[in-house]
């Protein structure tokens, strides 16, 4: 499989986002008009923009109506396909060497401090916690579909970063502030990390979407600036495949009821154990190139397989 530089030669036109339809939706179908074995795929990483933008994020074989005539067309994404499903390194943290280099350093010193010492810290925390997301309100970001385990977070993390109590709550962001956008800052992931380095007792990594497979860089942030991660999974989710579930708080409830968290409270002496054995872990799992490099392999596998059944016509 390759890419080529004409209609004619490909076998698969790819699009990254629903919004491509109404883009480029005369372009697209001229060239499947033009090439009647050329096949459209819409290739989604981000549960997010599936969610919030699809009229139907969860079924893999779709057709878009436009003024043009019907697009037939194959969603490959966290909920139809297994491009997603890691092994031991999330797709997220694959998507740019920064997250894992700036990882590596920071948890390689983490994992030199003991359970009593990481007590010692989080009791002298300057910053009780730290929400560091855009504050959403609103129906349109609250889509939920049930039988793929995926609804969004956006309200409910915002929601309780208002809620948390604490004699020094940080919430940053659009919504919080009046401050441009994070991502307009030349490496905003390590500004994060050098902002909140050892500042702070928790911090949300909750994500913008609950789905089983999708996990981002917010937990493994959390990790790295010395902080307890306050996030929410349902049991089968893969975040606890990949971390275990020693040292970071869940606040997944069937209910989804949003508490009023008191950042205040002291992280007991069993928390603190079992974050340091996380921190050992995540220490040994960024300076283990090999495991880096398999789980990029099973992407690529997982991706090709996908693409594959697609140019074949299975219904997978």
């Amino acid at each position: 499989m390759s890419l080529v530089d004409t209609p004619a030669d490909a076998r698969l036109l790819v699009i990254s986002h629903h919004a491509d339809f109404d883009l480029f939706g005369s372009q697209i179908y001229e060239m499947l008009a033009a090439v009647p074995n050329l096949r459209l795929v819409l290739l989604s990483e981000e549960p997010f923009w599936d969610s919030i933008w699809m009229p139907d994020p969860v079924s893999r074989h779709q057709v878009r109506e436009t003024v043009h005539g019907v697009l037939p067309f194959t969603v490959l994404n966290h909920v139809t396909s297994d491009i997603y499903k890691s092994e031991r390194v999330p797709y997220f943290l694959l998507t740019d060497p920064r997250y894992i280099a700036h990882y590596r350093p920071m948890t390689a010193r983490n994992a030199g401090m003991s359970a009593r010492a990481w007590h010692h810290h989080f009791s002298q925390a300057r910053a009780d916690a730290v929400f560091l997301n855009i504050r959403r309100t609103g129906q349109v970001f609250s889509p939920c579909f049930v039988a793929a385990d995926m609804w969004a977070l956006s309200v409910y993390r915002s929601k309780f970063a208002a809620q948390c109590i604490g004699r020094s709550v940080v919430r940053k962001g659009q919504g919080w502030e009046d401050a441009p956008p994070r991502q307009e800052l030349d490496d905003w992931h390590q500004d994060k990390l050098v902002r909140f380095d050892h500042s702070c007792r928790y911090m949300s990594a909750f994500e913008n979407t609950h789905h089983p497979d999708y996990v981002s860089e917010k937990i493994y942030d959390a990790f790295a600036v010395g902080a307890i991660p306050l996030y929410y999974a349902s049991s089968d989710h893969r975040v606890s495949r990949l971390l275990g579930t020693d040292g970071w708080r869940n606040f997944f409830d069937h209910n989804d009821t949003i508490p009023v968290f008191d950042a205040e409270q002291p992280v007991d002496q069993k928390t603190c154990e079992g974050y340091a054995r996380t921190q050992e872990y995540l220490a040994r799992l960024f300076d283990d190139r090999q495991a880096i490099e398999a789980e990029y392999e099973r992407l690529c596998v997982a991706l090709v397989h996908e693409l594959n059944s697609v140019i074949s016509g299975r219904r997978t």
